[in-house]
């Protein structure tokens, strides 16, 4: 037979010293962070493709002679 042995008596003190303002108040903020946070991401990830398309571009209108001179560089 297995035996548990839970802190019965440090899990209620602790119960006792958590905040319900704090606690409700992190749950209604983490969603908005979580927004911000995927928002971020997502600007990040546009800019790159739209950085990587102008350099793309670029690269493509050049004269063939200056790529070859930047390569042997």
């Amino acid at each position: 037979m297995v035996t548990l042995n839970i802190p019965v008596e440090r899990i209620s003190e602790e119960a006792r010293q958590l905040d319900p303002a704090k606690a409700i108040l992190t749950i209604l903020i983490a969603p908005l962070f979580l927004i911000g946070w995927l928002a971020g991401k997502a600007w990040l990830i546009v800019a790159w493709i739209w950085t990587a398309v102008l350099v793309g571009w670029s690269e493509a209108r050049r004269p063939q002679t200056a790529r070859a001179v930047d390569d042997e560089q």
